[in-house]
């Protein structure tokens, strides 16, 4: 697996030590590169923080975590760069454009896209080689 577009929903569960988190970790350890679209990392502090208001996390160790969601991935892209494809593929597929940016990185990187989005998923198995 040469290149994958890593999502946060995969990155949540990496960082938090969920079960089902071994096939995200197995593909980001085979990839020869690694890369999110820049909003991934707010998305994944929002959830550390949902987590934290949820009782399922403890304050201390929030900021490890986030970095711990930067280590995984090898480069970062700014979203200015992938707007304009996510938009168009949001209008396409009738889907927000915030994941439109996942599959916008996929389709320009030739990468596989992973994440525990099961819908996200299926939309990426339509517009993605």
């Amino acid at each position: 697996m040469a290149r994958v577009v890593l999502d946060a929903s995969a990155v949540v569960r990496i960082i938090e030590g969920a079960e089902a988190a071994a096939p995200f970790q197995e593909a980001v350890l085979k990839a020869d590169l690694v890369l999110a679209p820049e909003l991934m990392l707010t998305e994944v502090a929002n959830a550390l923080w949902r987590l934290l208001r949820a009782g399922q996390l403890e304050a201390d160790g929030l900021q490890r975590r986030l970095t711990r969601a930067v280590e995984l991935v090898d480069v970062i892209e700014p979203d200015r760069h992938l707007q304009a494809e996510a938009l168009a593929l949001a209008c396409h597929l009738d889907h927000p454009v915030y994941d439109c940016l996942y599959l916008a990185l996929a389709r320009r990187e030739a990468a596989v896209l992973v994440t525990a989005d099961q819908r996200l998923q299926q939309l990426a198995a339509r517009v993605l080689p």
